[in-house]
């Protein structure tokens, strides 16, 4: 032998062999760290927005069967899988946010590479909106949580640090909840956010009842630490309900979309523009 086999050199060898072994043979994505007090499948700290930390493994389909992925390491979870079908041309590397809300295995917020391979994942009941923000000066990952009912979010907004570790969860107030169409944290450290409250109207100028309902959409601006209410603003006191181009709901039972409110932003003179897709 020309070089001097030793017994370092041999257990590195062995243990180099024993790790391609592992891995060869392993269902799923293998993700390098777990951060601590969460659920999921997690990235390192470092640059956790920025790289992707996991390695393809040869012997996994791109698209494993059922559209779900199994994980050795996390038997409890079953996300579902994402195919990559086609690349852009001329596009930059990077991370893809995903919320998924039906189909096959679990949903929640999901961060793939672009190669569609599973960086982070976190098993909620319901999530939306799932972004990149800042909050007090750094990048956090925030999305809404709850449930759907008749067509509208009930729940709240999280917002994530770059460890996957909780921050800070807002809520509209003034006892409504909040709506899964939009959370937007602003310079200030504030939440721009959407909420949606039925109420009586007479419906009888576009031809429902006269003793019917409808959706109020509601915005508002409040302190993301204190819950403070800073601004609230409401459809039916801008916007008449003979605006809309939606029609009338065929069951009198349920209340008329007249407006829809569906996303917050602020304009270049601080001004709030809300889009809503129904007028």
């Amino acid at each position: 032998m020309g070089a001097k086999f030793t017994r370092r050199r041999f257990l590195t060898a062995l243990s180099a062999g024993a790790i391609c072994l592992t891995l060869t043979n392993t269902v799923g994505r293998e993700l390098l760290e777990r951060a601590p007090k969460l659920t999921a499948l997690h990235a390192p700290r470092v640059n956790s927005l920025r790289t992707p930390k996991v390695w393809p493994l040869p012997s996994v389909s791109p698209v494993p069967p059922k559209s779900v992925w199994a994980f050795r390491s996390r038997p409890d979870l079953s996300p579902a899988a994402l195919e990559m079908t086609t690349w852009a041309q001329g596009t930059s590397p990077g991370y893809i946010l995903v919320a998924l809300k039906e189909g096959a295995g679990e949903h929640g917020p999901m961060i793939v590479d672009d190669q569609g391979q599973l960086v982070w994942y976190s098993k909620y009941r319901s999530a939306r909106d799932f972004k990149v923000q800042r909050y007090r000066g750094m990048r956090v990952l925030t999305w809404w949580e709850g449930s759907v009912v008749a067509g509208h979010g009930v729940g709240e907004y999280v917002i994530f640090d770059d460890s996957y570790r909780e921050m800070a969860r807002a809520h509209p107030g003034n006892g409504y909840q909040g709506d899964l169409h939009e959370f937007l944290i602003t310079p200030q450290d504030t939440a721009l956010l959407t909420a949606y409250n039925p109420v009586p109207a007479d419906l009888s100028a576009v031809g429902g009842p006269k003793y019917g309902s409808v959706w109020d959409g509601i915005a508002q601006e409040v302190d993301i630490e204190t819950g403070r209410v800073l601004f609230e603003w409401h459809s039916l006191e801008h916007v008449g309900i003979e605006e809309s181009y939606l029609q009338l709901p065929s069951d009198p039972r349920y209340s008329y979309d007249y407006f829809h409110i569906n996303s917050i932003d602020v304009d270049q003179d601080g001004n709030l523009l809300v889009s809503a897709r129904n007028t």
